[in-house]
């Protein structure tokens, strides 16, 4: 591609092999806006809040951070409904997004990455928006995620576009233009905590109290440090008289001098003429500052429906229930914002013919951290009463498969019956397994009378009869 002119701020191109010219943008056409002004931008058109604030306090951005790295590290998978009532997984090859979702959503984010964002924006302001670009057939090509503040939604009737725009030259290079609309049918739209049936009611604003407070608190206690606990009060004396103005500025000057060498190299400040200092506010651990910071991160967590150890905050945690917590988190928390993205990617990237066949799915297991102990077990288990294959166990510990297939071979406890779903004994219990049993059933020697075989070497006897 060839530049053939150029102007202050554009430039014009030529595509190989033809004549048509194409727009590409300097990236000095316009300033990058900065995270202040987005919010900024945010709060006046679309009443989100101030996300630079929340961010600023430590609980609530862990909290969104936990929620959606531990989503994203999970592996979304299309998966085929079986008629027992069970699913597998869809390889890549038989379906369209199984084989864009083994490759990247685009080329400049992987799928961890993107799915890491939608979540995130999920946290923050209970919606989440992804444009999809699809090719001349209606397949899903690329799916972009856009912040939520870009976004301006349109109804006509009962249908309903999105305006989408991309401020800076970053969100042009992922959009591929400064302005673009979208069908409904295109964008990928995750509500949650929905009162108007459109549109999530935002975090920010749900929790507006509990995150003023959080940040009044964290104020307090920047500031409190940043002046390096220095204590207020008021200087007075036993004796009577006050102090002359010639006195009075001399210690005022003093005092002043000393405190700042006090603060800078711990000089020890020295009172004299009988002047005392009284103290006349509280001391951090007076006012159980550690106490209240906890319960306000407690209050954080609670509103994002995250336990306090996912944010470091091991008070009142214990070994005997943090599996419990754990399961807790993953059933009440994951769980539920999983679905909403399924569903909502599975609504505008599958047809409602496919819906019936395939849906999407986080792997559950991967959503939190795994008991190596107990899937150890499991497989083991799972390996002696013959569910699943030795090559199968031996993926689970990390292991290749048995050369020339010996490892496609299951351990079938000898002593159970095998039946199908008819009833029908397919293989019998044996408390010893031989293959040639049947063989050997047919080969057994007639039966033989007993009486028969004893008489035969046993002499004739006399029997004395009496008779009266």
């Amino acid at each position: 591609m060839d530049v053939i002119t150029s102007d202050t701020d554009m430039f014009r191109s030529t595509v190989p092999g033809t004549n048509e010219q194409i727009e590409m943008f300097d990236k000095g056409m316009s300033a990058e806006m900065s995270m202040d002004d987005f919010m900024q931008f945010m709060k006046d058109e679309y009443n989100v809040g101030s996300i630079t604030k929340v961010l600023q306090i430590a609980a609530f951005m862990l909290c969104c951070d936990v929620i959606a790295q531990d989503i994203s590290k999970s592996n979304l998978r299309l998966r085929e409904r079986l008629d027992n009532v069970t699913s597998r997984v869809v390889p890549a090859r038989k379906h369209p997004f199984a084989a864009l979702h083994a490759l990247d959503p685009y080329r400049r984010h992987t799928w961890m990455q993107y799915h890491e964002m939608t979540v995130l924006w999920s946290c923050l302001t209970s919606t989440s928006i992804s444009a999809v670009f699809r090719n001349n057939i209606g397949e899903p090509m690329e799916i972009v995620p856009v912040q939520t503040g870009r976004v301006h939604e349109k109804i006509n009737g009962r249908e309903v576009f999105y305006d989408i725009t991309a401020s800076t030259q970053q969100e042009q290079a992922l959009l591929g233009s400064a302005f673009q609309t979208f069908a409904e049918r295109d964008i990928i739209h995750v509500r949650k905590r929905m009162l108007d049936g459109m549109d999530g009611y935002s975090t920010l604003d749900a929790g507006r109290a509990t995150l003023d407070t959080a940040g009044q608190l964290d104020a307090y206690r920047s500031k409190l440090f940043g002046e390096e606990g220095l204590i207020r009060g008021v200087f007075w004396r036993e004796k009577d008289g006050s102090l002359n103005d010639f006195a009075f500025n001399r210690l005022r000057m003093q005092f002043k001098t000393l405190m700042q060498r006090f603060r800078s190299g711990t000089e020890p400040i020295v009172l004299e003429d009988g002047v005392k200092f009284q103290p006349i506010s509280s001391k951090p651990d007076e006012i159980e500052l550690t106490k209240q910071f906890e319960a306000q991160i407690n209050e954080v967590c609670r509103l994002l429906r995250v336990p306090p150890h996912k944010v470091f905050l091991m008070s009142g945690t214990k070994y005997e229930n943090l599996e419990t917590q754990e399961k807790m988190y993953v059933g009440d928390t994951l769980i539920p914002v999983a679905k909403q993205h399924e569903g909502s990617m599975a609504k505008t990237l599958l047809s409602r013919k496919d819906r019936l066949r395939y849906f999407l799915e986080y792997d559950r297991n991967e959503m939190t951290l795994r008991d190596t102990k107990l899937e150890t077990e499991r497989a083991i288990r799972a390996l002696e009463r013959g569910a699943i294959e030795i090559d199968e166990a031996r993926a689970v510990f990390g292991y290749n498969p048995l050369p020339k297939g010996a490892g496609q071979v299951r351990l079938v406890p000898v002593n159970m019956v095998l039946i199908d779903r008819n009833n029908e004994v397919i293989v019998g219990a044996s408390s010893s397994p031989d293959n040639n049993s049947a063989d050997n059933a047919d080969q057994t020697e007639e039966p033989v009378d007993e009486n028969e075989d004893a008489t035969k070497d046993v002499a004739p006897i006399l029997r004395v009869i009496s008779s009266n």
